[in-house]
């Protein structure tokens, strides 16, 4: 094998590392985008879990009273 086409080999090899190097980057920016995007939706999620707790509590709360009227008549 010629110096020349070691050379040409060696080009072509570190070419191929950056560009997979450049799309690494890329994928670890992706992944930390998608775990910001879960960790939104997860702090959504325990907030309407929150609310809906909260109105089930109210409903819980209203039929109690309502119960309470309805015999003390």
């Amino acid at each position: 094998m010629g110096k020349i086409k070691a050379m040409e080999i060696i080009e072509k090899l570190n070419t191929k590392i950056e560009k997979l190097i450049r799309e690494y980057e890329l994928i670890k920016k992706e992944n930390q985008n998608l775990r910001q995007d879960l960790d939104d939706l997860k702090n959504t999620n325990d907030e309407l879990e929150r609310n809906n707790q909260d109105m089930l509590l109210k409903i819980d709360s209203s039929l109690t009273l309502l119960e309470a009227q309805r015999r003390g008549k």
